[in-house]
């Protein structure tokens, strides 16, 4: 394969600003620009779903401790339990659920019904829900839950639509928040609606000078995100996104409206930090405390293909450790013409020359570097791609909620599989991780892209305890992502998409004696064996106790979703 070290700016600065986002960086195999950001277009589960469970630390219950009684808030009549024996009540009669919402429900032959159905990747284009309810309000979901026990009609849970295995679709009731997405702020603390979409999140609060930590790519859902925990530019210096979270509006299974936060409901708030979505209920907004939405630094870096391992021994040794204000990917790319490159993007909340600073204490100095100075919201475009773009230019384009006429953004399908390494690769770790990356060269299909991505851990994400929150990773140093991306943007199926997936297991099976075992539960992996304990490690036992006590029959339920106790 060829080497590259030229400045990847030259190949993606534009009028709209350098680079694609992150997503779109590591489906084409590109360079530093885009970089930007993190866990943005990735993360995401079963988008709207609600854990739940009981929070430890002081006057609470420990990992092993039993939820408590479920409460708050009288069932409404939709929640009466119809169904509730397993009998259906016949063929579901969507006609007669429309006339009970304020939202619209998409059948199939209505015109709007294939644009509805789609997910962020088009390879999931193949499944045909029986309708997709959007949902206006908190009764919406109330009535649409009842009408699925009373039918039983599967439920697929879905705010942004990114889940890496296509379960926020189906084959029956795809119940979507998007219409819920209001956005408000005042007095340190915001309240977002579950349909928000993050370009809506960070521009709205950046005009009152406050932000939430939280991913980079612009059409994100902010549940999906924040339920699986919320890995994102700031987070080593703010934290997770679910760190951020002091409550929530929930419908859980039993048709019940909770206004859950850590002295109400304990048990669902715990697990609504970073337990996953789509196992107990659907939130239908969020209240988090907010931090300042200060000035950045952020700057694009890049070595010849021939430093790659030494870059790799020195970013691990630097970036988790750096101040909190630092925060910076790598990528070790395999471009669609056959280079290879390593790149990585930095952020920090600071200046220019504090960052320039921070880059001089890496031991590889890079080949290429370029730094720029932006207010927040400018940085946050930049990392999402969207750099100079309208806020309505920054979605997906369409009428339907969540979507937006003006939109820009397009659909991609790829593949990947995630780690959290606990501990720094060694040198044979390197070796063999590089040399992967080498030989998709010579399985990749013609067209096919990969890469090999790290976000930067530590900071405020190791300050907190494990048990303190559902998200259990705190003690990771980065989490790595592998990705395939297939020649044909549309393809789920095919030789192309084997191929891939072979390059995938393949460099995700070399690595393992090097890993700690962990994944990260918003890049959903439906090859993972043992996908419980790398998601939730410690947490497990206490996640299916809150199963069982907030839907013991399993109204919600997919591959991956959390058992019962």
């Amino acid at each position: 394969m060829q080497d590259d070290s030229g400045d990847p700016l030259d190949q993606w600065a534009g009028p709209s600003g350098p680079g694609p986002d992150r997503r779109r960086l590591l489906r084409l195999g590109a360079g530093a620009a885009a970089a930007a950001a993190l866990a943005g277009c990735s993360a995401v589960g079963r988008s709207a779903g609600a854990a739940t469970g009981t929070p430890t630390g002081a006057g609470a219950a420990g990992p092993s401790a039993p939820p408590s009684t479920p409460r708050n808030g009288p069932a409404t009549p939709q929640s009466a339990q119809p169904g509730q024996s397993g009998q259906s009540a016949g063929p579901a009669d969507w006609a007669a659920l429309a006339k009970d919402l304020q939202g619209p429900v998409v059948l199939p032959g209505d015109s709007r019904y294939p644009a509805a159905g789609q997910l962020y990747q088009p390879q999931f284009d193949v499944l045909r829900p029986g309708a997709i309810v959007y949902a206006a309000s908190a009764q919406d979901v109330v009535t649409s839950l009842a009408f699925a026990r009373r039918f039983t009609v599967p439920v697929a849970l879905r705010s942004g639509g990114h889940s890496y295995a296509g379960w926020s679709s189906g084959t029956g009731m795809v119940l979507d928040v998007s219409s819920m997405n209001a956005v408000s702020s005042s007095g340190g603390s915001a309240t977002v609606g579950a349909g928000s979409r993050l370009i809506d999140v960070y521009t709205e609060l950046a005009a009152r000078g406050v932000t939430i930590p939280a991913g980079s790519c612009p059409s994100v859902g902010v549940a999906g995100l924040t339920l699986g925990g919320g890995i994102g530019v700031t987070s080593r210096a703010y934290g997770l996104t679910c760190d951020s979270l002091t409550g929530a509006q929930v419908v859980t299974a039993d048709g019940r409206i909770r206004q859950v936060d850590a002295q109400t409901d304990p048990d669902l708030f715990w697990a609504l930090r970073g337990g996953g979505g789509g196992n107990f209920g659907v939130v239908t907004s969020f209240d988090f405390r907010t931090s300042p939405a200060v000035d950045c630094a952020y700057g694009f870096l890049s070595w010849p293909w021939s430093s790659a391992a030494a870059v790799v021994a020195a970013w691990q040794a630097w970036a988790p450790s750096a101040p909190d204000q630092l925060w910076a990917n790598l990528h070790l790319l395999a471009w669609p013409d056959g280079r290879l490159q390593v790149t990585a993007t930095v952020n920090y909340l600071g200046s220019q020359g504090e960052l320039a600073n921070q880059i001089d204490r890496l031991a590889v100095r890079p080949a290429t570097v370029s730094l720029h100075s932006a207010s927040y919201l400018a940085t946050m475009q930049v990392m999402g791609g969207v750099a100079g773009w309208s806020q309505a230019a920054a979605h997906l384009p369409g009428t339907l909620p969540g979507r937006s006429p003006q939109g820009r953004l397009t659909r991609e399908s790829y593949a990947a599989r995630s780690d959290v390494y606990t501990r720094a690769i060694s040198t044979s770790g390197i070796a063999t991780l590089t040399a992967a990356v080498q030989r998709y060269a010579h399985t990749a299909p013609q067209g096919g892209s990969a890469a090999v991505a790290f976000d930067a851990l530590g900071g405020a994400v190791n300050r907190v305890a494990p048990g303190d929150t559902a998200f259990v990773h705190r003690d990771g140093l980065f989490i790595a992502q592998y990705i395939a991306n297939y020649p044909d943007p549309g393809a789920g199926s095919g030789p192309a998409v084997e191929q891939s997936a072979r390059w995938l297991q393949d460099v995700w099976s070399a690595m393992r004696p090097y890993t700690s075992g962990e994944a990260y539960q918003n890049y959903l992996d439906p090859q993972l064996a043992g996908w419980q304990q790398a998601y939730y490690g410690a947490n497990l036992a206490r996640l299916r106790q809150v199963k069982q006590a907030y839907d013991p029959q399993g109204l919600l339920r997919f591959p991956q979703g959390v058992p019962g106790a």
